[in-house]
């Protein structure tokens, strides 16, 4: 480890200390985030079994659940995972996709799940509706979680729903995953025909009911919709700069504007194939990894990228990876394509390039979190404007939402 990256990693870990850190997309903390001995002996079974990816996620989930609830030591190695990455709150996903007539369900059971995992945790965990929750458990050296889902699938036609969602603690929505839904089209669509009208009226709701927003996996026309038809600022917590990765989940620069010129928020992903082009970019190479593998220096280029074309006031980091039972595993393309099972909600191409086994060089798991401070700071951004980039942005947009 050379010089200058120690002396970096150290002030990142000292800002980490006496600001809030804010990931806009962390892993799941119940499906994704720490991986113990007996859950990567439990996970390789499961593959072995022949088990996809999502059914793996799932059981990993109930395992790590049901350990804390009855384990110490797994309770200790959860808690200071998180405490490893030095991030304080998370912007947790409670519901993603699949079939709209289980939508409504699957959510419910979502918010029953992290009751569980917050009971378990004896009140070191919280769940934030407001900037207060943010800033009460940062005093008191709390973990907190903003919850929110992927689709607004669990909404179907009623409207009432975001307001029994809002009692339960939500405070993000996207209008779609990938894929085109009754509000808005998704970015994997064949055709982009933006916001619907039915759409229109959710973010109406949405922003009565005061709740961000999210346009992260919709198409280039629903993010700039969103963002002009909105009365309160809209976020993109997880996402990149198109110009750079060309890739569809990646945003377009008319796009990112349209969201920051309205007071919103874009966050920056580490998913390899969204950050990088087709061909790679030669850095991770030279480390020795294979051509897929992205570096931290792949990450700052977006946010360099969005922090010139938006300002400092409106780009954040909503990581999205890093994963722990991705890179205890290795994964074929069989493995994580879930079309043999009925339709694929995920809806991954093949161009798309969703691969499991590319990881971020430095950022192999999400606590590695320091690691990233440091590749911005190294390469010249100034303190005050990481500290927006790692939290603050964020937090103003939820303030202003959400209250």
């Amino acid at each position: 480890m050379n010089t200058d990256h120690t002396f970096h990693l150290e002030k990142a870990k000292d800002l980490q200390k006496n600001h809030i850190i804010i990931d806009s997309m962390a892993p799941n903390v119940l499906s994704e985030f720490v991986m113990t001995p007996e859950m990567i002996k439990y996970a390789k079974k499961l593959q072995k079994e022949g088990k996809k990816r999502s059914e793996i996620c799932s059981k990993l989930s109930d395992f790590l659940l049901n350990s804390c609830e009855k384990d110490s030591q797994t309770r200790k190695s959860y808690l200071e995972y998180w405490d490893r990455s030095g991030v304080g709150v998370c912007h947790n996903t409670l519901y993603a996709f699949g079939p709209p007539e289980t939508a409504w369900d699957s959510l419910i059971n979502e918010f029953s799940r992290f009751n569980r995992l917050m009971n378990s945790m004896d009140g070191k965990i919280i769940q934030a509706g407001s900037s207060k929750d943010i800033v009460f458990a940062k005093q008191h050296g709390l973990k907190s979680v903003i919850q929110n889902i992927q689709s607004p699938e669990p909404i179907g036609e009623n409207f009432d729903r975001v307001d029994v969602l809002y009692g339960l603690g939500l405070r993000s929505m996207q209008l779609t995953y990938n894929l085109r839904s009754r509000f808005a089209e998704g970015c994997l669509e064949r055709n982009d025909g933006g916001l619907s009208r039915f759409g229109v009226s959710l973010i109406e709701k949405l922003n009565h009911s005061n709740i961000m927003v999210d346009v992260s996996h919709g198409s280039p026309l629903t993010a700039y919709d969103s963002a002009t038809v909105s009365v309160k600022p809209i976020i993109a917590s997880h996402t990149a700069a198109h110009a750079l990765s060309k890739h569809a989940r990646a945003l377009p620069d008319k796009s990112i504007k349209a969201i920051a010129d309205r007071g919103g928020y874009i966050g920056v992903l580490m998913l390899p194939a969204f950050i990088i082009p087709a061909d790679g970019d030669g850095r991770a190479e030279k480390f020795g990894k294979p051509k897929g593998w992205a570096t931290l220096d792949s990450v700052v280029d977006h946010v360099e990228y969005i922090l010139n074309l938006a300002g400092e006031d409106h780009i954040g980091i909503g990581t999205d990876w890093g994963k722990p039972y991705y890179n205890a595993l290795t994964w074929t393309s069989d493995m994580i394509n879930e079309s043999k099972q009925g339709f694929d909600w995920v809806a991954w191409r093949p161009q798309d390039r969703f691969d499991p086994n590319m990881q971020v060089l430095g950022m192999e798991t999400w606590d590695m979190w320091p690691n990233l401070i440091a590749a911005l700071l190294s390469r010249g951004i100034s303190e005050k404007v990481v500290l927006k980039i790692i939290g603050g942005n964020f937090l103003r947009v939820f303030q202003e939402v959400c209250g």
